[in-house]
């Protein structure tokens, strides 16, 4: 479903997420992991075969980049496969720990992540040598958006199939927005979907969104996840 209003916008999106270190085909002394379960309310666990592409890989800095930082540094990045990359900036929180990183999807093989990390360390990007991991991490990416305007305060992702956005009424917090959440997921009638917090600056104000990943992505699911927060 597209239309005729296609906004670009910067904004982020935080979650937990279930990560994996990456341990092969990346640079000596480097960290890499992957978020292996992917819209986790949705699929509930990760396929038992591992896929033959990564999902959203983290490359470990020893500091943070801006997401201006990250976008030069990739549109100066001589590979193929970089055109079709979705490139961002995180911060992955393990408890009282925060480690920056620069965030890969999209990318095609796992035997060219050492290729891509010499690509960003050619351009001045240093990787961080040593994290204290864990299994789950809760992580703030800062991103960019394309999104098509299907209704009242209602998008859908332009390039990210079965991905909708929804504009919150106002700033609620965790307690209250997973209050919603957990009413109507327990509508038998409606749709699995996978729902997490975020942000946009839309017309130089920030807007707090919802995103929604589902099969049945569309204006009806939307508005009815929408009029549930209204109420």
């Amino acid at each position: 479903m597209k239309s005729d209003q296609l906004f670009h916008v910067c904004g982020s999106i935080i979650k937990e997420e279930s990560i994996v270190p990456v341990t092969t085909h990346i640079t000596e002394h480097t960290v890499v992991v992957e978020a292996n379960k992917p819209y986790s309310d949705y699929y509930g666990i990760a396929p038992f075969n591992m896929p033959t592409k990564p999902n959203s890989l983290f490359l470990f800095t020893t500091q943070y980049y801006t997401l201006e930082e990250a976008l030069r540094f990739a549109r100066l990045i001589d590979m193929s496969c970089m055109q079709s990359l979705n490139i961002a900036v995180s911060v992955l929180n393990f408890g009282d720990e925060h480690y920056p990183a620069i965030r890969i999807k999209h990318f095609p093989d796992y035997q060219k992540i050492e290729k891509l990390q010499q690509c960003f360390m050619e351009q001045g990007v240093e990787f961080a040598r040593k994290i204290h991991l864990k299994e789950n991490a809760v992580i703030k990416t800062n991103k960019c958006f394309a999104l098509d305007k299907i209704g009242d305060s209602l998008y859908i992702d332009h390039m990210q199939s079965k991905t909708g956005y929804l504009v919150l009424p106002r700033l609620m917090n965790n307690d209250e927005y997973n209050e919603v959440i957990a009413k109507i997921r327990n509508n038998l009638n409606t749709p699995l979907f996978d729902a997490v917090r975020g942000a946009i600056i839309l017309d130089g104000i920030v807007t707090d969104i919802v995103r929604v990943y589902s099969e049945h992505i569309g204006i009806d699911l939307l508005k009815m996840i929408q009029k549930h927060f209204e109420e």
